[in-house]
């Protein structure tokens, strides 16, 4: 196994420890199971060879968009959104499996098809991901897949004019219903509204940005070098999960902040490396998991620091949360298959010579 992508993914994962044990003691039991489930995903996903996954990667996208059909019928959550399933003690969240099965379908149609061929039949495919995980609703992960989706056709090579009309058919299709939805889910418009009332220092203590201005207290309380574990929290809501982040650095300081966000600088520096050395779909299917994990690490912890507005979406391999450890302890296993296959085929050449 990659030595440091495993060592990341370790580490990553202690540092979650700690936040989730900061936030709330009474979870960390739990957490560790979890923990253990997503160390159980890193090893599978280290097994699985990158190629059969890419060869039914359509399979695993029609999975996917049936469960995030069924998850609207008969899943649950908090305030009327439907977003997960409960069996029994374990939450299944369908939306974290969209965004591997968004890099797999994407890196698989790379391969099969490469960067000249029209590209409809994958804009609907990424279309129908965002749209039913839009209408659960869960506007933050839409958004998210929607913008990763953009990078890797770019990263892909697709050709500009071709991106920009599908485009730009693509926001005549949505923004006529971008009122009804705004009017039907208030929260998105609320949680902007709110962010630009605190980027004007217009926000009152306990209003919608209280949540921000608690994360930058604890922030500001950890200072160099932390409260340690044991310590009380200022009262922040999701402070286990969408900010962890401000837990983890109210417990070992902005020196154990600054480690994290050096952590997920190596994943997405490791990921560039290994797709560096492979070719076609498997050298986006590494530039894509990597990108995945350091996007949306920057985006959980940019809410954290109060430059973007909240979302709710949590930061990989650290937040509590089981379809969340899953998906990108799975991630992290499988870019070290990669990493292994791409130091292993100049070794195959140099035999086969």
């Amino acid at each position: 196994m990659d030595p440091v992508l495993l060592l990341s993914a370790l580490l990553l994962l202690a540092f979650g420890l700690i936040g989730v044990g900061t936030a709330e003691p009474g979870l960390l039991q739990d957490h560790l199971l979890r923990v253990g489930a997503a160390l159980i995903a890193l090893v599978l996903g280290h097994l699985l060879p990158p190629r059969l996954l890419l060869r039914y990667a359509l399979h695993i996208l029609v999975g996917v968009l049936l469960l995030l059909v069924l998850v609207l019928l008969l899943g649950d959550g908090p305030g009327g959104v439907r977003r997960w399933f409960y069996l029994g003690p374990v939450a299944l969240q369908p939306s974290e499996l969209a965004k591997l099965a968004l890099i797999l379908y994407l890196s698989s149609f790379v391969e099969r098809r490469g960067e000249d061929y029209p590209i409809l039949g994958p804009v609907l495919a990424v279309g129908s991901l965002v749209g039913l995980v839009l209408v659960e609703p869960d506007f933050a992960t839409a958004a998210f897949l929607a913008g990763l989706a953009v990078l890797l056709f770019v990263l892909a090579g697709i050709p500009w004019p071709r991106l920009l009309g599908m485009g730009l058919a693509v926001a005549l299709v949505v923004l006529p219903f971008s009122g009804l939805y705004l009017a039907q889910f208030r929260y998105v418009s609320e949680r902007f509204a709110n962010f630009m009332d605190y980027l004007q220092g217009e926000s009152e203590p306990g209003g919608g940005a209280y949540q921000v201005v608690q994360a930058k207290k604890a922030l500001l309380l950890g200072g160099p070098f932390g409260q340690g574990p044991g310590a009380t929290l200022p009262h922040l809501p999701e402070a286990h999960n969408d900010m962890v982040f401000a837990s983890v650095v109210f417990a070992t300081g902005w020196l154990g902040g600054a480690v994290v966000f050096l952590l997920y600088t190596l994943i997405l520096l490791r990921s560039l490396a290994v797709a560096l050395a492979l070719k076609g779909g498997e050298r986006l299917l590494a530039l894509g998991l990597g990108l995945y994990l350091a996007l949306q690490a920057a985006l959980n912890i940019g809410v954290t620091l109060g430059v973007l507005p909240v979302t709710g979406v949590p930061l990989p391999l650290v937040s509590y949360g089981g379809s969340s450890l899953l998906v990108s302890g799975f991630a992290v296993g499988l870019l070290s298959r990669l990493a292994r296959e791409a130091a292993e085929r100049p070794r195959r050449k140099g035999v086969a010579r």
